[in-house]
């Protein structure tokens, strides 16, 4: 095992783009993974991706038939989770981010 030095990243971001069987709800059935890449976009424009990580996840524990699960990371504050997240709330979540 290698320690690594974690001490640049201010942001880390977990979008799920989780996938199930077809009879259930999952998020990359509701654009967790372009949500993901939507995000991985806008740090690289900004140049931002040195010290804001975008990360696809596994499940969250919030499956559901609307929006994906997203929670942000920053340092010395309390991670804030999202749940049923769409497209439409790109830059709303981007603010988030980046403020």
């Amino acid at each position: 095992m290698i320690e690594l030095d974690g001490t640049g990243c201010k942001v880390a971001v977990f979008v799920c783009t989780n996938e199930r069987s077809p009879d259930k709800s999952c998020c990359k059935k509701v654009g967790g993974m372009e949500f993901y890449q939507a995000l991985k976009q806008k740090v690289k424009e900004s140049q931002l991706q040195h010290s804001h990580w975008i990360s696809r996840s596994g499940c969250l524990g919030f499956c559901n038939d609307k929006g994906t699960a997203v929670v942000i990371f920053k340092s010395n504050h309390t991670p804030k989770w999202f749940n049923e997240v769409t497209s439409q709330q790109t830059e709303e979540i981007w603010k988030e981010i980046i403020s």
